[in-house]
């Protein structure tokens, strides 16, 4: 399965790579510059940089973005997705996403999963490229701003 479009018309080259616990410090400025990301603490990016479900994407040498996600049984689930500002539609979020969901697909999820702010209508725009469809709400899920989050998913098989 080709997971997404080709990359924003700039053709700006990124580079994905497994986030390491190096990668921190730079994925919470990253963080951040997201406040319609899930804000997570030092420890809980640490702890997913340990993981195999975490990715980095660098441009020109410059970190730029990171997706963190988990597998569990046969799901797997985008935990949260966050790119710089002065890096937003360039396409460093349809590598990480082709990345994250080609990892899902090699250790067998059968579907993927995440949640978005009902606000972000860029980030579901994204994820309708790779064909998530909605499944769900959970009112006032995000807290600063109080907010809905929309349940997507996507079949992998």
């Amino acid at each position: 399965m080709i997971f997404g479009g080709e990359a924003a018309s700039d053709n700006q080259t990124f580079t994905v790579r497994r986030m390491s616990p190096a990668d921190v410090t730079d994925a919470l400025v990253i963080l951040h510059e997201s406040p319609e990301a899930a804000m997570w603490s030092v420890e809980s990016l640490l702890e997913a940089a340990s993981s195999d479900s975490a990715w980095i994407a660098e441009a020109s040498g410059q970190k730029v973005a990171f997706l963190v996600g988990r597998s569990v049984a046969d799901e797997f689930e985008i935990l949260n997705l966050a790119v710089a500002s002065a890096h937003r539609r360039r396409g460093g979020a349809l590598r990480l996403m082709r990345e994250a969901l080609r990892h899902a697909q090699k250790t067998g999820a059968r579907r993927a999963y995440l949640e978005v702010r009902d606000s972000n209508k860029a980030a579901i725009a994204l994820y309708s490229r790779f064909g998530f469809t909605e499944c769900g709400r959970r009112p006032r899920y995000y807290q600063y701003p109080m907010e809905d989050a929309v349940v997507l998913a996507l079949d992998l098989k």
